[in-house]
C-alpha cells in the first residue's frame, strides 16, 4: 500500500519532469485563434481560486499504512466552474504512491488517496491561454490539527482536518480570446467535490458571509463598548462618592482640630490665674 514519508523536494522535481508536457498541452487545450487575439491594454483580471487538502482519520479501518484519506485540490471558493480559465491542473504527489504525477483536464480538479504521512505536494495550474505562465503552489498536506503529529488516541477524530488557502490570480491586458472566457466563469454551473464529505468540509467564501462576520463584529464591538462606558460610569459614581468621602473626612479632622485648638486654650487660661493667686499670697 502506498506510503507518504516527509519530503520538500520530491513534488518540485516531479513537477519539472512534465513541465514541457503541460506548456504543449496547455496550448493544445488553448483555442485556436489565442495567439490572433490582440491584448486588452490596461485591463485586468482576478481569478479567485481556492486551494488545499482535507484529511479524514480512517478510525477503525486504519493500519500502518492508511491511517488517513486526503483529497489535494484546486476550486472555486464559492464552487465556481474554473474550466472556463484553466486548461488542467498537474498534482506531484510523494513518488511512493503510484502514479504520483496525475493530471487533471476536466473538473472538479482534485486527487483523493490514502497514506499515513504528511508531505509537500506540488500543484501546477495550467492556463487556457499558453501565453500566461502557468501557477505553481508548493501544498503541505496535513493530517493532523496544529501541534500534532502523530495518530494518538487522544490526536485522532472523526472531524476532517482542513488546511486551504485562498488566492487571487491576476491577469493583466489578457489576450481577447482569454479575457471573454475569464467572463464566461460565472454563467457556468456549480462543480462539486466527488467526495460528499469533502464538499462539506469546504470553507465557504462570499460576500454575504463576509457582511454577516462584519455585522457580528460590529454588534459585538457595540456591546463591548457599552459595557466600558458603563464600568466608566460606575467608576465616575465611585469617584464622586469618594471626593465626597474625603470632603467629609477632611472636614471632620477640621472640626476636630477647632475643637482641640479650643480646648487647650480653655486649659492653658485656667493654669495662669491659679498662678497668679499664689503670688498675691507670697507677697
Amino acid at each position: 500500500m502506498p506510503s507518504a514519508a516527509s519530503t520538500s523536494s520530491v513534488a518540485a522535481s516531479a513537477d519539472g519532469a512534465t513541465a514541457a508536457a503541460s506548456a504543449s498541452e496547455g496550448a493544445a487545450a488553448a483555442p485556436a485563434n489565442a495567439a490572433a487575439s490582440p491584448r486588452l491594454l490596461n485591463t485586468t483580471v482576478c481569478v479567485p481560486i481556492a486551494y488545499g487538502s482535507i484529511a479524514v482519520y480512517l478510525g477503525n479501518s486504519a493500519d500502518d499504512y492508511a491511517t488517513h484519506e486526503w483529497t489535494l485540490y484546486v476550486r472555486g471558493p464559492n464552487d465556481e466552474d474554473l474550466s472556463a480559465a484553466v486548461a488542467k491542473v498537474v498534482f506531484s504527489l510523494h513518488p511512493s504512491f503510484p502514479q504520483p504525477v496525475r493530471e487533471l483536464t476536466a473538473p472538479p480538479f482534485e486527487v483523493t488517496e490514502k497514506g499515513w504521512g504528511e508531505f509537500e505536494a506540488s500543484i501546477r495550474i495550467v492556463w487556457r491561454d499558453p501565453e500566461e505562465k502557468a501557477t505553481v503552489i508548493m501544498h503541505p498536506i496535513k493530517l493532523y490539527p496544529p501541534g500534532v503529529t502523530a495518530a494518538t488516541p487522544s490526536t485522532t477524530s472523526t472531524e476532517p482536518v482542513v488546511h486551504e488557502f485562498y488566492n487571487e490570480v491576476v491577469f493583466t491586458d489578457p489576450r481577447e480570446s482569454f479575457h471573454k472566457q475569464l467572463m464566461r466563469m460565472s454563467l457556468l454551473p456549480k462543480i462539486e467535490s466527488r467526495e460528499p464529505n469533502v464538499q462539506a468540509a469546504f470553507p465557504r467564501y462570499s460576500d454575504e458571509e463576509d457582511w454577516k462576520a462584519l455585522l457580528e463584529a460590529q454588534s459585538f464591538l457595540d456591546a463591548e463598548l457599552k459595557k466600558v462606558k458603563h464600568r466608566l460610569l460606575e467608576a465616575d459614581t465611585e469617584m464622586e462618592e469618594l471626593d465626597l468621602a474625603l470632603i467629609e473626612v477632611a472636614q471632620a479632622q477640621t472640626q476636630a482640630a477647632a475643637l482641640a485648638a479650643a480646648s487647650s486654650s480653655s486649659q492653658g487660661g485656667g493654669k495662669s490665674k491659679s498662678s497668679g493667686s499664689s503670688k498675691s499670697k507670697s507677697k
